[in-house]
């Protein structure tokens, strides 16, 4: 009884992953476009100064840029204000990294 309870809820993993899979992302050089999981991928990207943005804006922006159609953000740190003194850094309130 138990070895057929084994047979199919190992039957029911592997089938689990054969349709969803791992997922993977590929440079496809031949053609110049990116491949996930097996279709092309476009990045669609905008940028987002954090430090510039409130903190309590940060979930609501994100969301907003990605109902507006983008799949990647782009920002950069701006190191002096983490350190405003060699050797004294700041990663309170808006100079929280997201």
């Amino acid at each position: 009884m138990y070895s057929w309870l084994f047979v199919l809820l190992g039957t029911a993993v592997c089938s689990v992953h054969q349709a969803f899979g791992r997922p993977s992302f590929i440079v496809d050089y031949e053609n110049d476009r990116f491949l996930k999981d097996g279709k092309p991928f476009r990045y669609v990207s905008g940028s987002m100064h954090y430090f510039r943005v409130p903190k309590p804006y940060w979930r609501d922006r994100l969301h907003k840029m990605r109902m507006a159609g983008l799949n990647a953000v782009q920002t950069y740190v701006e190191w002096s204000r983490h350190e405003p003194e060699p050797g004294k850094y700041n990663f309170e309130e808006n100079y929280d990294l997201p």
